[in-house]
């Protein structure tokens, strides 16, 4: 057990194709995917995955969900996270000293984590990039322990 961190993408699929257009000007209707013999809506992508990392996993709480901190899943915008990805490179996370809690890992580790923080900005930055004026994209912090 431990503190486990994900950060996820959701790409909505329109069943419209914006880019064309019929006669009347109305967008063309597209065939979605089809898995199981149910229409896809939606592709959930994996875009980081962090282990034990206390101390960025309080700064996304304490900054984005108004310190409550219920594994609950917390969306973020673009902005949130290039706002994280400063955070990451300008060790602006909270003191290891004010991380503790229950499977958040020690010290040692969250002291390896910051030492490996433009990887971790980077993860952030391209997520910003990915979800950054494309209204079909979303993105959601979640943490479980």
């Amino acid at each position: 057990m431990g503190l486990d961190m994900y950060l996820r993408g959701d790409k909505f699929i329109s069943q419209y194709d914006m880019a064309q257009s019929d006669e009347r000007g109305y967008p063309l209707e597209i065939k979605r995917p089809v898995i199981d013999g149910f229409e896809v809506t939606s592709y959930n992508l994996d875009l980081g995955y962090w282990r034990k990392f206390a101390p960025l996993h309080k700064f996304i709480v304490q900054v984005f969900a108004n310190g409550v901190d219920e594994c609950q899943p917390i969306d973020l915008s673009a902005d949130d996270c290039r706002r994280i990805a400063a955070a990451l490179r300008d060790d602006n996370l909270p003191d290891n000293e004010d991380c503790s809690g229950c499977f958040f890992g020690d010290s040692e580790m969250w002291d390896e984590d910051r030492a490996d923080a433009h990887k971790h900005a980077e993860t952030f930055d391209k997520a910003a990039d990915w979800v950054d004026g494309n209204s079909w994209n979303s993105v959601v912090y979640q943490a479980s322990w």
